[in-house]
């Protein structure tokens, strides 16, 4: 109001129009109302009534009455001795409590809205049931509305935020006949071309860029008021000092130790739990990563996320690895050409240059392997290393394993899969559980019951349960031993056998004549290279020396052999038998041949001629006339069926590259190939011939096919399958 339409007085005092200063009377007048004795503040306030032509103006009161103020009720929290109550006025005022300002709920139009009934938003919510005084809210509503009702329209206040620049393209200004005035004056004739000159006629499509927004909502989204309660509180300078000294003096307290939870003992002799001070003396809380990254929940979990991002780089190679990508048998363009497509190679940076002395697949999850690092040549010194990969995860081994003496030889446990064996060149024998990440050994062997002194050249295991499986061990200087773990965590060595020189004329391979030996005493004893077991007689194996010789053993008949031949002119690196045929061996060594043995015959059946020694070979599980072969820095790949004199296809290494290790994965369709560098390469075999049916009877066509031009062999070949049939039928 202004001046002239309204004037303060007194509540003695009584107003007259005609006493105002132009004389015309006052459209403004003020009625005092008695109030009673002993009032507040409040009420002096509506002793005052607003009158504007001939209305009442007055102001509602802007304290909630249905609240007590503090100044009614109290004076101080150390004289406070009445019960807290409603004043007198704030009933008297409740009358006026309805007068208010519109207020509604929302501005968005309800056609817009799209209300998903289905939903429940409500899920989970556990409600209070307590008793809860009803309170009112701080203002008051014009009209209570239902829940599921929604007014019209709503008022929305506009206000101006902070520009954000989304593009700005700013203006520049150059010298002309200047390189950079040229190229805007280029700029500037293109846009008066495609705005204004001809270039405006050009083909355009419009497209819209955004989408509509959508409201959605459920039935539950708009939830009913909660219930509240009102409670006052007044805390003086005196009491928040006194509170405050009191929670100082207050003592944590002391949380009991996990370690002494489980005895008896009174708790007075218990020993408290030990408080960790970080280096400024204050408690320790929680773990630094440093201390969580060792831990083998984080570690598991890391491992796993690897395996997941490690897709994303060999997502097509990880594709053709499973057979997700396969070649049609009926397709019309194959060709037999016997291809090696690269898939990844397992590398890491402790293993470089360390060459791979053996790799061991696990037989319950193909998926690991473990691989070992060890001595190519006397010469060379390095510690030993065992890393175990995951081809889910090519780009870094999920477990490393650091040892003080070079790695020889690793064996996975058929009956333990956890069990890892591993030889050593100081001969020693261990027994490692790879779920652990760090050195956990099962089992390891001892110097009071342990002979050897020399390299471990190969680990088997063997044995029907977990409890009687042992594991078996060929050594540099001819030992083979047996390894038996037991419940005490002793690993004990039994003596089997130990292989001695041949001399004298045996079956095998013709060599050249030796010179006359001295008479000299002397006992020497080979070294035993590799290690096969039979694959239908469960107590023999077969052992490869480096003078050349195939030994067959027994488990029954300790100290001596079974039989006896030569098979290489130099030292034998491996054995293996055919899948499909148990009485096929195939031996690979030095002296660059790779020969077939039959059981029951004396004399080499074929012979594959190779350019340098042969470290390894492989039978292919799926088709039974493919063998592939590790010779030197060349891998070639074998077909029986089409020719022996020379391989189908080799793929050749670089020259300081010496290949040591080859094995198919039990699908047939990829191969593993282990370097002296210490990378393990997986290749995928395609281009090979459909697999027959009948395996057994094809590998048979092509020995017999490559012994035609001796029919002494193929007559005692005949006569030797003849009699295994008549054998066979008398065991049924």
């Amino acid at each position: 109001m202004s001046n002239q339409e309204s004037q303060q007085v007194s509540p003695d005092s009584t107003t007259d129009p005609s006493s105002s200063a132009t004389g015309e009377p006052s459209k403004t007048s003020f009625i005092e109302t008695p109030g009673k004795g002993g009032y507040s503040f409040m009420e002096k306030r509506k002793t005052y009534n607003v009158i504007v032509d001939d209305e009442d103006v007055t102001p509602d009161n802007i304290v909630d009455p249905d609240f007590v103020t503090m100044i009614d009720t109290f004076t101080h929290a150390a004289f406070e001795s009445k019960q807290r109550t409603k004043s007198e006025v704030a009933l008297k005022a409740k009358s006026t409590a309805d007068m208010g300002m519109n207020v509604f709920a929302t501005t968005i139009s309800l056609d817009d809205i799209h209300i998903d009934h289905t939903q429940n938003t409500e899920e989970g919510y556990i409600p209070y049931d307590g008793d809860l005084e009803v309170a009112p809210s701080a203002f008051y509503l014009h009209k209570k509305y239902a829940v599921m009702s929604y007014p019209p329209e709503v008022f929305v206040v506009l206000k101006e935020t902070e520009t954000v620049f989304l593009f700005e393209l700013p203006c520049f200004s150059y010298e002309k006949n200047t390189a950079e005035a040229a190229a805007v004056e280029e700029e500037n004739e293109f846009y008066q071309y495609i705005t204004v000159g001809k270039g405006k006629n050009r083909k355009m499509v419009v497209e819209e860029t955004q989408t509509k927004q959508c409201v959605l909502q459920s039935r539950h989204t708009l939830a009913i008021r909660p219930q509240k309660q009102n409670a006052s509180a007044f805390a003086s300078m005196w009491d928040m000092h006194d509170t405050y000294a009191k929670l100082a003096n207050v003592k944590p307290a002391m949380e009991p130790d996990e370690m002494v939870l489980y005895q008896s003992a009174a708790p007075t002799l218990l020993r408290k739990k030990r408080v960790v001070l970080d280096k400024t003396g204050h408690e320790k809380k929680g773990k630094i990563f440093g201390e969580v990254a060792t831990m083998p929940p984080f570690l598991d979990a890391v491992l796993i996320t690897e395996r997941v991002l490690s897709t994303t780089v060999y997502s097509d190679a990880q594709k053709i690895f499973r057979g997700l990508v396969g070649t049609d048998p009926l397709s019309l363009d194959l060709i037999y050409i016997y291809t090696m497509k690269p898939l990844w190679t397992l590398e890491c940076d402790e293993a470089a240059n360390r060459p791979i002395a053996s790799v061991s697949f696990n037989p319950k999850n193909e998926d690991i392997l473990a691989v070992a690092h060890g001595k190519y040549s006397y010469a060379e010194s390095f510690k030993g290393l065992v890393n175990v990969w995951c081809t889910k995860n090519p780009c870094i081994p999920e477990r490393t394993y650091h040892f003080d003496d070079p790695v020889t030889s690793v064996a996975f446990s058929d009956q333990n899969p956890n069990w890892l064996g591993c030889g050593f060149v100081n001969g020693d024998v261990l027994i490692l559980d790879i779920t652990s990440y760090t050195i956990k050994t099962v089992a390891k062997s001892k110097r009071d019951t342990n002979p050897c002194f020399e390299p471990i050249w190969a680990l088997s295991w063997r044995g029907p349960d977990k409890e009687s499986q042992y594991l078996m061990a060929t050594c540099q200087d001819g030992r083979i031993n047996k390894f038996t773990s037991t419940k005490t965590h002793d690993f004990i060595c039994t003596p089997m056998m130990r292989i001695s020189t041949v001399e004298g004329q045996m079956k095998g391979m013709d060599v050249p004549k030796q010179c006359i030996k001295a008479d000299v005493a002397i006992t020497r004893n080979p070294a035993a290279l590799c290690m096969l077991w039979h694959p239908r007689i469960q107590h023999v194996y077969l052992v490869g020396t480096d003078e050349g010789c195939i030994h067959k053993c027994s488990t029954h008949y300790l100290n001596q052999h079974m039989d006896v031949f030569r098979a290489h002119s130099g030292p034998v690196y491996s054995l293996k038998y055919s899948p499909f045929m148990g009485s096929l061996l195939v031996s690979c060594g030095a002296d660059s041949a790779i020969r077939f043995w039959i059981e029951g015959m004396d004399e080499v059946i074929m012979t594959l001629n190779c350019p340098s020694p042969v470290f390894d070979i492989a039978f292919c599980p799926i088709n039974s006339t493919i063998l592939l072969s590790a010779s030197g820095n060349v891998l070639s790949i074998w077909d029986l069926r089409r020719k022996n004199h020379m391989p189908c296809a080799e793929y050749s290494f670089p020259a300081q590259v010496c290949l040591t290790y080859v094995k198919f994965s039990s699908s047939g369709q990829n191969v593993f190939v282990g370097d002296t560098l210490g990378r393990v390469h997986t290749f995928h075999l395609q281009d090979t011939p459909i697999p027959p049916f009948y395996q057994k009877h094809l590998l048979d066509e092509a020995i017999k096919n490559a012994l035609c031009t001796r029919p002494q062999l193929l007559r005692q070949l005949d006569k030797l399958k003849k009699f295994k049939e008549k054998y066979s039928k008398q065991d049924l």
